[in-house]
């Protein structure tokens, strides 16, 4: 699931004119999404995004801050309901790995020095939605991928797009035209009669 959602994430920055590069490695750290789109007579707009798409979660998107799961005797992925100042602990050390992170600072300022990096969060369901704002508080901006579903339904394509993003965005896209009746450039056909003896 979560590569498929990185494939439609990406597809989409591509349809709005965005270089991409996926699964960037410096050491055991990994970004999911570096994109970066031009601006004429300005600094390019430099997205560092993050996917975290879950249909069906369980808990929280931000595990247990190291040192909370320490002086709870948790694992980090453990479940439980955490106080607002649990919360606040949990979501600045995961925002300060996934993004400020000193390896991640200098992937990203080796492939485009001096860029003012905008930090994305790609979400899906959510358990805790106070989650999100917490997130948000940290200067992240959150981007539901409800959204960027919607936008890639849009009828039409770009000729700006990815391969295999772009299948999966045309087979949302036909779904979403029969869903309001026969899919654009699709012609209605009556169906087949059942072959002979089917009946019984």
């Amino acid at each position: 699931m979560a590569l498929l959602a990185e494939t439609l994430v990406e597809e989409w920055l591509n349809r709005r004119w965005f270089f991409t590069i996926r699964g960037v490695r410096q050491g055991v750290d990994e970004i999911d999404l570096l994109a970066v789109r031009y601006r004429e007579a300005q600094q390019p707009e430099a997205w560092h995004v993050e996917s975290q798409v879950s249909f069906r979660p369980i808990g929280y998107i931000t595990p247990l801050a190291r040192e909370l799961a320490r002086e709870l005797g948790k694992k980090s992925t453990s479940v439980f309901r955490r106080t607002d100042q649990q919360l606040e602990q949990c979501v600045a050390a995961w925002v300060r790995k996934k993004f400020l992170a000193k390896r991640k600072v200098v992937a990203r300022e080796s492939l485009w020095p001096g860029a003012d990096w905008q930090f994305v969060v790609v979400h899906g369901t959510v358990k805790y939605p106070a989650e999100l704002d917490v997130i948000a508080a940290q200067g992240v901006t959150l981007l539901p991928l409800s959204t960027i579903l919607q936008d890639l339904c849009t009828v039409g394509s770009s000729l700006f797009t990815g391969t295999a993003g772009g299948d999966l965005a045309e087979l949302i896209g036909f779904y979403a035209g029969r869903k309001g009746g026969t899919a654009p450039g699709e012609q209605q056909q009556e169906s087949p009669n059942p072959p002979a003896g089917a009946d019984g």
